[in-house]
């Protein structure tokens, strides 16, 4: 138990920091913040407290799988809140972060979106809380099958879309989403799933999920 709590905390301090890195490449944002963001530059409130709201409305989707709801969602909500408050941590202490060539900019989205999956593979992983959208991805298995990785790309790329169409709205043009979004969209899925492997190989006892 002890070892999981290590990996779940662990996982959670990556992917504050991949976002947060993500974010201060200027090429846009992750994509579980690319909402928040968006909606941080239309409302006076921290991304850390839209990146909470963006995971409440994931817990209610994971009622697909409606054993348990109640229990998930008791379960879910301290973690959505404490998630919003070590990003807005994260956020500020890797401040320095400041790429100038574009170059740069790019390498240090790739990192960032290592740092994603990382995390993700982590809390996953040691299956003692997860975050809502990774929640709901086990949802979809349980009742439906598929892969973990492919199912957490789609969710990514669904929160493109919904940034994007809320930039436009809300701020007349598309910030926020950027080449760094789509990179974070569609590589940090597979990086979680090449990590649940990793981890699957290190501590052969606890299956992971793909």
């Amino acid at each position: 138990m002890f070892i999981r709590a290590l990996i779940f905390f662990f996982g959670l301090l990556m992917l504050s920091t991949g976002i947060s890195v993500i974010t201060h490449a200027g090429l846009g944002t992750g994509t579980i913040s690319s909402v928040a963001l968006v909606l941080s530059k239309a409302l006076p409130l921290s991304m850390g407290f839209f990146v909470f709201l963006t995971n409440v409305f994931f817990v209610l989707q994971t009622a697909v799988d409606p054993s348990r709801f109640l229990v998930k969602l008791v379960k879910q909500i301290p973690i959505c809140f404490v998630f919003g408050l070590f990003f807005d941590a994260a956020y500020a202490l890797t401040s320095f972060v400041a790429p100038a060539a574009y170059l740069e900019q790019l390498a240090t989205v790739f990192i960032g979106t290592v740092f994603n999956g990382m995390g993700i593979a982590g809390m996953v992983f040691a299956r003692l809380a997860i975050l809502p959208p990774e929640g709901l991805v086990i949802s979809i298995i349980r009742r439906w099958g598929g892969s973990f990785g492919n199912l957490r790309t789609g969710i990514d790329v669904f929160l493109v879309i919904a940034a994007t169409s809320l930039s436009c709205l809300l701020l007349g043009s598309i910030e926020g989403v950027r080449e760094g979004t789509l990179v974070a969209a569609v590589c940090g899925g597979q990086f979680a799933k090449v990590f649940l492997k990793v981890l699957g190989r290190l501590f052969p006892a606890h299956r992971p999920v793909d």
